[in-house]
């Protein structure tokens, strides 16, 4: 997870403090395991649940940062069209990650005519979970709600109604056609029925802009963005698109799992092995921008049904 030099008591003292805060809430939270992320029809507040309430000090446990920009604003490049993006080679020493085939798959996930693509979309989540993974541990449980919500959304497109799971906007019109979506808290599903695709993917939604303002961030250049940790600039994307999600317990718990994270550097050499920092930060504004038109696409299907609130 870190670098041949980093301390191992700097990296055991964060990771043993994430694990006590994630502890203490599975006692404190009344939300249900994972395993009723997939059957009961109730969102894990970890993974962009319903917005939290205030409980407490909202007083974080990393430095103050400066205000970050609304979750829903996409970098500049969002708008403009990817262009063939660099050469770059992976580390060997990761997990499988590729960062090609994460841009490949939410490249191929947008049509022409703007619709997007759950099987690809889906194959772009898969991509970005290895690269979760070279995080560092701490973001195991990340992993874990992120296969879960996957889990459901693929068995909703393997299902006898599977031909109105082809796409986003072909799933948010039957659902809502057949009141499949339920705008109110609702009650816990039977563990036969599984939950709805749309409340499932806005969970997802959500995740994926905390992420591709990460990656913006961790793309910048030297100056600016370029001098500051990767830690730092995870936090905020955090703070910008989920923190507002999740309860008190959950925020403390993931600012220490920033705090465990790899160096920038350490992370560009995982996205590009050989080709140096530079090359990575351009593969990386590349995927960014990929990444963010899908993000933009799904907003406007979300925000045109007034779904973006959905609990």
């Amino acid at each position: 997870m870190g670098g041949p030099g980093r301390p191992p008591l700097l990296l055991l003292l964060p990771l043993g403090g994430f694990l006590l805060l994630l502890s203490l809430a599975s006692l404190r939270l009344p939300d249900p395991p994972l395993s009723a992320c997939l059957s009961g029809g109730r969102p894990c507040r970890w993974f962009g649940g319903t917005p939290a309430h205030k409980e407490g000090p909202e007083k974080l446990l990393l430095p103050p940062v400066p205000t970050p920009t609304k979750a829903h604003d996409a970098p500049q490049e969002a708008h403009e069209a990817p262009s063939a993006p660099p050469v770059c080679t992976p580390s060997l020493q990761g997990s499988g990650f590729r960062i090609q085939d994460m841009q490949s798959a939410f490249l191929a996930s947008l049509t022409p005519d703007g619709e997007v693509l759950l099987q690809e979309y889906l194959q772009g989540w898969k991509e970005l979970i290895k690269f979760m993974d070279s995080l560092g541990t701490a973001f195991g449980l990340i992993s874990r709600e992120t296969w879960s919500k996957i889990s459901v959304l693929e068995q909703h497109r393997a299902g006898r109604h599977g031909s109105h799971y082809r796409s986003v906007q072909a799933m948010v019109a039957y659902e809502l056609g057949r009141g499949l979506v339920d705008f109110g808290r609702s009650q816990p599903r039977p563990a036969a029925r599984l939950p709805s695709g749309c409340r499932t993917l806005l969970r997802l939604h959500r995740a994926l802009k905390w992420l591709e303002l990460f990656l913006h961030k961790l793309g910048g250049g030297e100056g600016g963005e370029g001098s500051r940790e990767a830690s730092q600039m995870c936090a905020e994307a955090y703070q910008a698109a989920l923190a507002p999600f999740h309860s008190w317990w959950v925020r403390q718990a993931a600012s220490l799992a920033f705090l465990a994270m790899p160096s920038r550097q350490e992370l560009l050499s995982n996205i590009c092995a050989n080709e140096g920092p530079r090359q990575a930060r351009g593969v990386l504004r590349h995927t960014v921008r990929s990444i963010a038109r899908v993000y933009n696409a799904t907003q406007v299907v979300y925000a045109g049904r007034g779904m973006l609130d959905l609990p």
